[in-house]
Formats: C-alpha cells, sequence, structure tokens
C-alpha cells in the first residue's frame, strides 16, 4: 500500500517551511551573502540534495517568502470583500511592513535573484504576482479599475517598483520616510504622473456674463 498522498504533501511542505525558516534565521544573523547553502542545510537538519529538491538556488528562497506572503493576504482578504482600491492599499501596507522589517536581507536577496538566469520566469508563476492580479481583475470587473490595462502587467508593474524600491535603486539613504515611499507608490501606480486637469466650476450668472460679452 502506497503512503498517503496528502500526508506526502504536508511532510514535503513542512520541510519547505524549514529550511526556508533555518535560512532567513541565518540570514538575519549574519547577512544574506555571508550565508552559505550547507550552513542552512546543517541548521535545518537536511541534506544539501533536499535543500535543491525545494529551491534551485539560495535566492529561490524569495519565492517562498512570497508564497508565505501571499497566504496571509489571503487569509486577510476574506470573505465578503470590500473596495478593490482598499484591498490593494493593504496589499502594499502588508507587503512594504513585511519587506521593511528584513530589508537588508531581502534587497540582497533580491538582487541575488534577479540576477539567476530563469528568475523572470519563475517570477511569472509567483504567488504574490497572481494575488495582485486578482485583486487588479476585481477592481476592472466592479468599474473601480481601468479595463484597458492588464491585470498581470499592473501586478508586474507595482511588484517590480517596490522589489526596486527595496534594492535600493529608487530611494537613497533616509531620502524619504518608509510613509512617504508608500504614498507615492501608491500615488504613481494607481494614479499615474499626468496632472488632473482644473475642474471648471459654474457660477451663477456666468452664462448671463458670456451672452453680453
Amino acid at each position: 500500500m502506497g503512503a498517503d498522498p496528502g500526508r506526502r504533501a504536508r511532510k514535503k511542505a513542512r520541510t519547505r517551511r524549514e529550511i526556508f525558516d533555518a535560512a532567513m534565521a541565518r540570514f538575519a544573523a549574519h547577512g544574506f551573502d555571508a550565508v552559505t547553502i550547507e550552513e542552512i542545510c546543517k541548521a535545518a537538519d537536511v541534506a544539501r540534495g533536499t535543500f535543491f529538491l525545494h529551491f534551485p538556488s539560495k535566492s529561490a528562497l524569495l519565492l517562498e517568502w512570497n508564497r508565505q506572503l501571499a497566504s496571509e493576504l489571503a487569509e486577510r482578504l476574506g470573505e465578503p470583500r470590500g473596495s478593490a482600491v482598499a484591498e490593494y492599499r493593504m496589499l502594499v501596507d502588508h507587503v512594504g511592513q513585511r519587506w521593511l522589517r528584513h530589508a537588508d536581507v531581502m534587497g540582497a536577496m533580491l538582487r541575488d535573484f534577479l540576477a539567476t538566469p530563469g528568475a523572470a520566469a519563475a517570477a511569472s508563476e509567483d504567488a504574490l504576482r497572481a494575488c495582485v492580479e486578482d485583486i487588479v481583475r476585481r477592481g476592472q470587473e466592479r468599474g473601480e479599475f481601468r479595463r484597458n490595462v492588464s491585470p498581470r502587467l499592473a501586478a508586474t508593474l507595482l511588484l517590480t517598483t517596490a522589489a526596486a524600491i527595496l534594492a535600493g535603486a529608487v530611494f537613497g539613504p533616509g531620502e524619504a520616510s518608509p510613509e512617504e515611499i508608500r504614498n507615492q507608490l501608491l500615488h504613481a501606480v494607481l494614479h499615474g504622473l499626468v496632472q488632473p486637469k482644473p475642474r471648471l466650476k459654474w457660477q451663477a450668472g456666468s452664462d448671463a456674463a458670456g451672452a453680453t460679452a
């Protein structure tokens, strides 16, 4: 009789989580670049082959971080769901808080991940991106967001911009507070760069004045 598939899947998920937790603890203590895969395996009590069974590289742990974050967001969204714009703002806040909590580690991991061959293909299947896409799609269906923008493009714009900020490619040290960065990111993504035209207000007597001019 074969092993229970559900039990096997739970064991695999548990091992994956233990590797991730051990790696993040080592990264926090020693920095991303200084920690080797061998040290992660020793801390997680797994063989090197087991590590590569779950993660093709050290920086691929970023996808597990995103998967856990997407799971947290799915729980927070819940049912019934409200405004897609409010969900979008909550998502940016939650992601920002989690990233800033481990900013040095996440920035180093991200830079290494983006330099890895095949990173773009891996990111295209990322659970966090799918979560953002879902919010955008709902907003479009409800008339809150433009329908002429691909949900995947919208999600990619948000996450790649957030990643660039985290990697230090946008703001210098002390140049802006986390709240200012969040507000600028939200404004740029939700409203773009075009300055809205001032609305003309009708005033009593304006028609008569125009008629006599």
